[in-house]
């Protein structure tokens, strides 16, 4: 093994490099790891192709992802002529290869309908269940299982063959890079054996033999010929997985001499994912056998919004609560996400110090030093002894980071240095401190648009992501503005120390139609100087001073509104891409920028 091997070999990144001409020189196993290129199954099978008569097993979470471009026509080989089907459905199906007149069994559902879909039967006395469910597809024949997890999408296919019903052949992952998606397969491409440890070889092969993804493409092309000089941290679809990467340049005269393409070994989407679930199922175990973890004695009581959609978030949050591990709390302003962090540091087991940072109000140049702390003499002035910053300060406890999205680029880097390494190091000081500390930030900003916009680091961004909570704006949860005035109209009049109010009848439906901006926050405000302005025991509703009086919206503006919020909902699923997003919704081009220019998204 030569050393630059070894170098890459000992790193904790998947990595390969290129050269000028896109050649892979060297790849470690990590990157191999990462693109399935070698066969970890116990089960191994020969090579060949689709014969008439074989028996086709498929269990596909989205048709034309992830599966070479499947499309509903495609299927006809195997006994599917559905007019209902439409790419991007959820498919389970059973069929047989190329054998005239034959009709597959099959059950297919829009994906966004569900993530569970499930077919068994049998098959001449062989046994088959094709589940789709908890991010993992898999073929079960005669109690052997080949299953394959997902982030996003994927297409299972096991085929048997049609003369033995023994299983010849399923997917794998890392099948776009062996050429073996569901779709060449059934188009007639062959499909390489597998045998348990076996590893492609790939170095001395043009990365596109391995490697698809246009953006990644392009911008690999775009490095190697000297016009961009890296990309960092970029975020990439490559065969199929959602990853990030680093595209650095091999010196050269007067191009580059290659590239060295680096993934960052950052927890795997999707086994965090799984990794969260699997924690929340534990504490909600712990939920159900307590009860009323969320009930009247309980701290998330005290937290605005009792509605379907609040609940919801509250019972999320409790069993959050018993877990210890950071959580990310996202909404508008006023929606209370103060009052949300303030309950989980309640109701949580961690015991400690409770430090809460408003990020909005600290000098952009006392950042570091005030989160960080500092040594003496490191500031004119300062303290001689130096001083322990916020993370010390909150060491076995917890920190509430109010406004995350404030921090500065710069001390963002530190801030993941600290939550990956648990050590700080003070302003002024290479001695690193040792810190035990629980994560609760909250932002008011979509940080997906601060990363998009350079604003706030993606690293970052996926490190506090993993468990999230979103508080609903007030206007998505009218049941609760019954319930928040409520309560409000018992608690006002206490803390001004004036009589009870009541409010009247014309009073309560100009609060139920207005649309509520400023959400809770701007509710409590309004209502604060209704009771002051009344000098009465009733409020009625000229007492009530609304930013913008309620107008009832007619039929066309109502539609308008609800376009508006498919199409930026499409947009925000589809990461801004419009194709996407036209193809999401169905539209033909000149509608979909029509409506676009008509409603001025960007």
């Amino acid at each position: 093994m030569s050393l630059l091997q070894s170098l890459l070999e000992s790193s904790s990144h998947a990595i390969f490099t290129l050269d000028r001409q896109g050649i892979i020189t060297h790849i470690n196993r990590q990157a191999k790891q990462r693109f399935g290129l070698f066969s970890r199954s116990p089960h191994p099978h020969g090579a060949g192709s689709l014969k008439p008569g074989d028996v086709v097993i498929l269990a596909d979470t989205s048709i034309g992802a992830d599966d070479g471009g499947l499309t509903p026509e495609d299927l006809h080989c195997i006994g599917i002529r559905e007019p209902r089907l439409r790419v991007g459905d959820q498919i389970v199906a059973v069929g047989q290869f190329q054998v005239p007149g034959s009709q597959a069994v099959y059950k297919f559902l829009p994906s966004q309908d569900t993530d569970h879909l499930q077919l068994a039967m049998e098959f001449r006395s062989h046994s088959i269940l094709a589940t789709i469910e908890n991010k993992s597809v898999s073929v079960t024949v005669d109690g052997v299982t080949y299953a394959i997890d997902y982030f996003s999408s994927i297409g299972q296919m096991v085929v048997l063959d049609g003369d033995t019903l023994e299983v010849k052949f399923w997917e794998e992952k890392g099948y776009t890079a062996r050429k073996e998606a569901i779709r060449s397969l059934l188009l007639g491409a062959p499909y390489m054996a597998k045998q348990t440890g076996y590893e492609m070889r790939v170095e001395g092969y043009h990365f596109q033999d391995f490697f698809e993804g246009e953006l990644f493409e392009t911008h690999l092309a775009q490095v190697m010929e000297g016009s961009v000089e890296h990309y960092l941290d970029a975020s990439y679809e490559v065969n199929g997985y959602e990853l990030i990467a680093s595209i650095l340049p091999v010196e050269g005269t007067p191009v580059p001499e290659g590239v060295i393409v680096k993934f960052r070994n950052v927890e795997d989407l999707w086994d965090t994912i799984q990794e969260r679930n699997n924690a929340i199922k534990s504490a909600e175990r712990k939920y159900r056998q307590l009860e009323h973890g969320t009930g009247a004695g309980s701290p998330f009581a005290a937290v605005p919004g009792w509605g379907s959609a609040s609940s919801s978030v509250h019972h999320y949050a409790y069993k959050l609560s018993q877990l210890d591990c950071n959580i990310l709390i996202t909404g508008e302003s006023g929606t209370g996400k103060s009052f949300l962090a303030k309950a989980i540091c309640q109701a949580q087991p961690r015991k400690g110090p409770v430090v809460t940072v408003d990020c909005s109000t600290i000098s952009p140049t006392l950042f570091e030093s005030e989160m960080f702390g500092y040594v003496g003499g490191a500031f004119t002035g300062a303290n001689p002894k130096g001083k322990a910053g916020f993370f010390e300060s909150a060491d076995g406890g917890t920190i509430f980071l109010d406004e995350i999205g404030e921090i500065p680029l710069n001390i963002q880097a530190k801030l993941l240095h600290v939550i990956q390494n648990k050590v700080v190091c003070r302003v002024g000081s290479t001695q690193p401190i040792p810190v035990d500390v629980r994560i609760l930030a909250a932002t008011n900003r979509n940080l997906k648009d601060e990363v998009a916009a350079g604003r706030f680091r993606q690293d970052l961004y996926y490190r506090l992501s993993g468990f999230s909570l979103e508080l609903p704006p007030l206007r998505s949860c009218p049941e609760d503005i019954c319930f928040l005035i409520d309560r409000l109209m018992e608690k006002i009049p206490q803390k001004y120390g004036v009589p009870p109010r009541s409010l009247s009848g014309e009073a309560f439906d100009k609060l139920l139609s207005y649309n509520w901006p400023g959400n809770i926050r701007e509710l409590e405000n309004v209502l604060e100087r209704a009771v002051a302005l009344s000098e009465s025991d009733i409020i009625y509703p000229e007492h009530i001073h609304l930013e913008s009086e309620p107008a009832a919206l007619s039929w066309k503006e109502q539609l308008k509104q609800e376009e508006v919020r498919i199409l930026r909902q499409a947009l925000l699923q589809c990461e801004g891409s419009r194709t996407r997003a036209m193809k999401l919704l169905g539209m033909s081009k000149t509608v979909f920028y029509g409506k676009l220019k008509e409603y001025h998204i960007e």
